[in-house]
């Protein structure tokens, strides 16, 4: 009788535990939003000029407002009084553990949806169309610049094996570890089998010292924030080649399976490229928008 009624308590345990369990597992982050009353926002130190520590220590950059106003419209979805926004510093290596982990609800720092990288996150639609970019010295060698900034020199188109390649010979690439860049890189330097040598960096400030001391002849990095770091160094003798390697749709980078929070997210973004509100953000940031960039956010908002 005592058994009998022994399990019969557990069983009644395990009823009432594994619901509880099952829900806490579910709990989304516009839950865990409500539940706190903030909402967490990751972002890069050194990523100017869409997202950086500014003057006054506190985050800013194109991402951050976008980041911004997608805080203003969670508290509104949710119907909160207040909502606190709190801003942690992420690097390149824990970005995607700190969305997982939950220690950040959104990840403001603009990061490209590849399939390897949607393994561990979800993201938003496109917040940006960019490209990789190659910098470089102004007293970089004529063949070295033409071959980058063109894809052949003196007129005539590359191949593997071609003589012409030997302006990229011994030529040091300096590339953040970690980042698209230093793959498409790895992998060009493979398919034109020459003896470039890539050296790997932390950040966008040591790869531009690296360009700057001489150390390496060329950076290669997201486009927009080269020409950022071309815009702001007084020396003026960088310089960003016209090229761009690749397209990559830049995104803000959420947990997997939260459709609700990526709803809102989109949402939110959407009525902002519609609205044309965005424009005034990316002029803040970026420049004034041509014709091309307001077709791209209005291509790029979600139907309603």
């Amino acid at each position: 009788m005592r058994n009998h009624l022994l399990r019969w308590v557990i069983l009644a345990l395990l009823l009432v535990s594994v619901p509880a369990a099952l829900a806490q597992a579910q709990t989304g982050t516009l839950d865990r939003i409500r539940t706190n009353g903030k909402m967490t926002l990751g972002y890069y130190n050194e990523a100017q000029p869409f997202t950086y520590q500014g003057s006054s220590g506190t985050p800013d950059g194109y991402a951050i407002a976008l980041c911004r106003a997608i805080a203003s419209a969670i508290q509104e979805e949710l119907k909160l009084q207040n909502l606190s926004t709190q801003f942690v510093a992420v690097d390149a290596s824990e970005r995607f553990d700190a969305v997982k982990d939950g220690r950040i609800d959104l990840l403001c720092g603009p990061s490209v949806p590849t399939l390897s990288n949607r393994a561990e996150v979800s993201f938003s639609i496109p917040i940006l169309g960019s490209g990789t970019g190659v910098m470089v010295r102004r007293d970089a060698p004529v063949a070295f610049r033409e071959l980058l900034e063109t894809g052949q020199t003196a007129g005539h188109p590359i191949w593997r094996g071609s003589p012409m390649l030997t302006a990229l010979q011994q030529r040091t690439f300096s590339v953040i570890s970690g980042s698209l860049q230093e793959q498409l890189l790895k992998n060009r330097r493979e398919e034109l089998n020459v003896n470039s040598v890539i050296s790997l960096v932390p950040d966008l400030a040591t790869g531009l010292k690296q360009l700057q001391d001489g150390k390496s002849d060329a950076f290669v990095a997201e486009r927009s924030v080269l020409l950022d770091l071309a815009k702001r160094d007084t020396s003026g003798n960088l310089v960003v080649l016209n090229r761009v390697f690749d397209y990559e749709p830049l995104a803000l980078a959420l947990s997997r399976d939260d459709s609700d929070f990526r709803l809102v997210v989109d949402r939110t973004l959407s009525q902002l490229y519609r609205s044309g509100k965005v424009n005034a953000i990316y002029e803040q940031y970026l420049g004034k928008p041509d014709k091309a960039a307001q077709d791209w956010f209005r291509r790029t908002a979600v139907p309603q």
